[in-house]
């Protein structure tokens, strides 16, 4: 599907707001990167909703509100407790062992299906789409986000061999993230994006522990991908056109070795 400039206008705030997705959100990215003005309006909206995000103050609660809800659960009978072992003890026990089947299924899936932050990660990698800031200091990119999302951007160790390109706004999901290229060894190029954790596990089909981290690598698509999440509330997807152990590598090194 090709867009022209009217349809890019009318798919705008979807795209900011992080409601385009699959074929209409390629459809869009790939007018973008042959389409200036277009770029521009959307770079525009994604500064100025992250500005507004960034500076309005939380609503309140409203007064009262939690000695009501406390009030309402102490007057609340206690229900009895009636354990599921003591009236059914085999089908307990059936049960359990289905459940726990049924667990291991569903948590080999979600490591093995197709993850949409990984994918969007991937696409933005492969389209080289324009950056907002264009610097080799990894120190002024990292800095050119502050007050444009959510958390504070750490920047890389800059050594011999690494040094930073740019960076732009992404939407993932409902929410503004970082996206940051750099320039490694050898002439390679790596991108992470990194934005505030939800519910949605993380992708990967290896486990590898980086520097204390639990962190999952994959290859797809012709690049490779290691995807960790911090205590602090953030995770963080890189993409490379390395193999697997040279990205882990970098990352472990380089990014979580500052």
């Amino acid at each position: 599907m090709t867009l022209n400039c009217a349809d890019a206008d009318n798919v705008l705030h979807a795209y900011v707001d992080g409601e385009l997705a699959g074929a209409d959100r390629e459809a869009y990215e790939s007018h973008l990167s042959s389409c200036q003005a277009c770029t521009q309006a959307s770079r525009l909206q994604a500064r100025f909703k992250a500005a507004i995000r960034g500076h309005l103050p939380r609503p309140a609660l409203p007064a009262g509100l939690r000695s009501r809800i406390e009030t309402a659960l102490a007057a609340a009978p206690s229900p009895r407790r009636r354990w599921p072992w003591q009236a059914y003890p085999r089908a307990f026990t059936v049960g359990m062992a289905a459940a726990a089947a049924v667990v291991l299924l569903v948590a080999n899936m979600q490591r093995t299906t197709r993850s949409p932050v990984l994918e969007q990660a991937i696409s933005t990698f492969h389209h080289d789409l324009p950056l907002d800031v264009l610097s080799e200091s990894c120190a002024k990119v990292s800095d050119w986000f502050r007050g444009k999302v959510d958390f504070a951007m750490q920047p890389a160790t800059e050594r011999a061999g690494t040094r930073c390109q740019g960076g732009r706004l992404v939407n993932v999901r409902d929410r503004f993230g970082a996206y940051v290229v750099y320039q490694v060894p050898a002439g390679h190029r790596l991108g992470v994006m990194v934005f505030p954790s939800d519910s949605e596990p993380l992708a990967g089909t290896r486990q590898r522990d980086l520097h204390g981290r639990r962190a999952f690598v994959d290859t797809r698509h012709g690049v490779s991908t290691v995807t960790f999440r911090e205590p602090g509330g953030l995770d963080y997807v890189f993409t490379a056109d390395l193999d697997e152990d040279a990205l882990a590598n970098w990352v472990e090194t380089v990014y979580l070795g500052r």
